[in-house]
């Protein structure tokens, strides 16, 4: 990876571990990875390896897709998290939370509509 790409890299995954309000030795203990790969990672220094950005990414909710490309769109990377929310979820609420979004989608949509005719 150049090293530009490892600088946005570095940046992506420093910005997900505060989202998540995780210190990088609070990151490495749930991760399995060291403490020094993920300061090396988040300096752009170090080009991870599939299994340390898996480990990573699963720690902090997000795809990999999202750590490595650049690009991404906000909306990709929020149906993504969407995604990730409900494959995350234990297989006996997904139903549940299915029919939640569902409703609230609704109810927003609804909402919105309101507002629209002031």
């Amino acid at each position: 990876m150049p090293v530009d790409e490892l600088t946005a890299l570095g940046q992506k995954m420093r910005q997900a571990r505060k989202n998540a309000g995780l210190t990088q030795q609070e990151l490495s203990d749930q991760s399995h990875v060291s403490v020094k790969q993920i300061a090396n990672i988040e300096k752009g220094k170090m080009n991870p390896s599939y299994l340390i950005l898996r480990a990573l990414a699963r720690v902090l909710h997000i795809s990999l897709d999202t750590l490595i490309n650049p690009d991404i769109s906000l909306d990709d990377e929020r149906a993504t998290q969407m995604k990730l929310l409900y494959s995350n979820c234990p297989s006996e609420m997904k139903e549940s939370l299915l029919h939640h979004t569902q409703e609230t989608a609704k109810e927003l949509t609804e909402l919105s509509r309101k507002l629209e005719s002031f």
